[in-house]
């Protein structure tokens, strides 16, 4: 499924689903969006989940990938940073 980049901000990136509904994802900690990241641009969001039993023991080291379609480039942010925001 692709999704629209609804805003670009120093601290989160805005991806808009398909119906309209926006997630908001974390920028890690000294990191940037990508130059070729534009608002309006198609991204595809990977899910990378981390197993039950490690989240269960407080290490969630899970990822979501937001690839940029035209230009390849891939932005990595967490679940640890945003599991409360994104189901």
């Amino acid at each position: 499924m692709l999704y629209k980049i609804s805003y670009i901000d120093t601290v989160a990136l805005g991806v808009e689903e398909p119906g309209g509904r926006i997630l908001s994802f974390t920028l890690p900690a000294e990191s940037r969006v990508p130059a070729e990241f534009r608002e309006g641009d198609e991204v595809e969001l990977t899910i990378s989940s981390a197993h039950p039993a490690i989240i269960a023991m407080g290490h969630n080291t899970g990822y979501y990938e937001i690839k940029h379609v035209a230009s390849g480039k891939v932005l990595r942010t967490f679940h640890k940073d945003d599991e409360w925001k994104v189901k």
